[in-house]
């Protein structure tokens, strides 16, 4: 036991010299975390960063463009809404060989969708001209049939003949007498297979003469239409 006297003066030089000799645990000696490194840490924490792979960024839609056409052959076949030299067949023309294309055509006055699968006519021109893209135009003259739905077995088989070479069915332009034309468009939309269907009914064509085919000015807006559609089309 220390004496009261030198328990005095060690009590006294701890008060002098080292402003007290309170114990204390070695923990609590630690300096204090400063506030602002605290909640600059705690900040930190509070970011979440983005898992990378998973960010998902808008980005303006690209327009159509024109795809290239230059060097292809086109086979243009139907009833006589085709036109021959003339309507619809004269203003594509001008629009293919624009683009650098050709085309060949072949029309048939009063064809019919039945007759045309019945006839050897598209086998022979694809065998003849290897056409790269082929366009049809028919169902102008089965339009007023009531059940045009007995045309679907014909419609395949001349989308197979075509095979998998790039093709269109272009349907007919409405006709004032034509009651079940909606029922043909939707006829040959089913079964048009891999053509691409392009419906014309709902377009507003000045006609010739006979009130039933479409004039150069009616032909051109018919073809300006149709080629809205099938020159940025992309098939894969």
């Amino acid at each position: 036991m220390l004496r009261p006297v030198l328990a005095v003066a060690i009590a006294t030089a701890c008060t002098s010299f080292l402003g007290g000799c309170s114990r204390r645990d070695p923990a609590e000696s630690a300096p204090p975390v400063p506030k602002e490194s605290t909640s600059a840490t705690t900040r930190a924490a509070s970011i979440e960063l983005p898992t990378v792979g998973t960010t998902e960024v808008d980005t303006p839609a690209e327009p159509n463009r024109p795809r290239s056409l230059a060097g292809k052959k086109v086979l243009h076949v139907g009833d006589s809404m085709v036109g021959g030299r003339f309507g619809l067949t004269r203003a594509l023309e001008a629009k293919l060989e624009g683009a650098g294309a050709k085309i060949v055509r072949f029309t048939k006055v009063s064809e019919t969708i039945s007759s045309f699968d019945k006839a050897p006519t598209l086998r022979d021109l694809l065998r003849a001209h290897d056409p790269d893209i082929v366009v049809i135009t028919l169902g102008a003259n089965d339009a007023t049939v009531p059940h045009p739905e007995a045309y679907a077995h014909s419609i395949e088989n001349i989308v197979k003949r075509v095979a998998d070479r790039e093709c269109w069915w272009i349907g007919p332009p409405s006709r004032a007498n034509a009651g079940s034309a909606s029922t043909l468009e939707a006829v040959l939309r089913e079964h048009a297979g891999n053509c691409r269907f392009f419906d014309s009914s709902g377009l507003e064509l000045e006609r010739a003469s006979d009130g039933i085919h479409p004039n150069d000015r009616g032909a051109g807006k018919w073809a300006d239409a149709f080629w809205q559609v099938f020159e940025p089309a992309e098939l894969h």
